[in-house]
Formats: C-alpha cells, sequence, structure tokens
C-alpha cells in the first residue's frame, strides 16, 4: 500500500504553499470577523478548511489509495474489465458532485458567492486555478486524457496552475489582514 505522496520538492513547496495558504485564511477569517464584514468570515473558515485537506491530501496521496482501493475491489468483484467505463464513471461522478456543490452553494446563499468574486476576486481566481488543476489530475488519475489521445501529464508546468492558485489566495488572504495593523 502507497501512503507517500509527492515527495519531490515540488511537491513539498506546494505542501507548504496550500498550508500557508489555509493559516492565512484562518488568520482572514478572524480579521473579517473583527471587521464584522458581511459574511467574509465564514467564506475564509471554509477557504482554510478546503485548503489545508488539499494539503494534506498532496502529501498522503490519498486518492492513490481510493484507486488501490477501488481496484481490489473491481477485482473481487469481477468488474475490472470493465474499468474503463468505471473509470468514466467516477470522473463524471467527481465533476457531478462539483457542480453539484456549487450549485447548492449558489442556491443557499448566491449573494454570498457573488461578493466572494467581487470582494476578493484574487482568492476567487486563486480558487478557479486550484479547481481547473484538480480536475485536469482527475481525468489524467482516470485516463480520460489518454483514451481522448493526449496525456495531460506532459503538459509542462503543470504544477504552476496549482501553485499559482495557491499564491493567489495567499496575496488575497494578506491584502485582506494587511488592514488590521
Amino acid at each position: 500500500m502507497h501512503l507517500a505522496g509527492h515527495l519531490t520538492a515540488i511537491g513539498w513547496i506546494t505542501f507548504a504553499l496550500y498550508m500557508i495558504a489555509a493559516l492565512l485564511s484562518f488568520r482572514a477569517a478572524v480579521v473579517s470577523r473583527f471587521k464584522n464584514t458581511d459574511a467574509m468570515d465564514l467564506i475564509w473558515i471554509w477557504l482554510g478548511a478546503i485548503l489545508a485537506v488539499l494539503g494534506l491530501n498532496k502529501q498522503l496521496d490519498l486518492q492513490t489509495l481510493l484507486i488501490e482501493l477501488g481496484r481490489q475491489v473491481a477485482r473481487t468483484g469481477r468488474l475490472y474489465d470493465y474499468r474503463l467505463e468505471l473509470h468514466i464513471l467516477f470522473f463524471l461522478g467527481f465533476i457531478l458532485v462539483i457542480i453539484a456543490l456549487f450549485a447548492a452553494v449558489m442556491l443557499r446563499s448566491p449573494a454570498d458567492v457573488g461578493r466572494f468574486g467581487r470582494q476578493l476576486p484574487l482568492a476567487a481566481g486563486g480558487c478557479a486555478l486550484v479547481c481547473a488543476y484538480i480536475v485536469i489530475r482527475a481525468a489524467s488519475i482516470v485516463h480520460i486524457d489518454q483514451m481522448q489521445g493526449f496525456d495531460l501529464e506532459r503538459i509542462p508546468f503543470l504544477w504552476l496552475l496549482e501553485a499559482g492558485g495557491l499564491m493567489l489566495i495567499i496575496v488575497q488572504a494578506l491584502r485582506n489582514t494587511d488592514s488590521i495593523r
């Protein structure tokens, strides 16, 4: 069983960026609550929690553990011959979960989502870049890209999409906490 994730220099740097972004998001939540700014504290708390989980996953490589578990279940259940179809279903399910979560947030508080984009444009852009990276990685992990005749893992500097998104979030969090001093 493989539990160690991205134990490369880039992997550790990305992990550090996730943790810095998470901590600064939590700090921005405290500042936002202190300044009493329209539920932005809850957005920063959620963002910090999500970034912390993604950062831990970066090093623990939990998706690999999930894939291995899925393979074992497929072999045991005699579904391994249908693995390509299962990969497609998994990827589509993953995308549907992301869409459902976004829709739930939009339905629950569309004003907060709009305010997030207007008041925290760098963080919103950073979230979009990190989400794009996650979707690309998910497509690559389940070989959707190779079924289409290309390999997303061969995109040079793909990690910059993730790191760039995290840097935007960090800059936004620093900007939002800077005014407290």
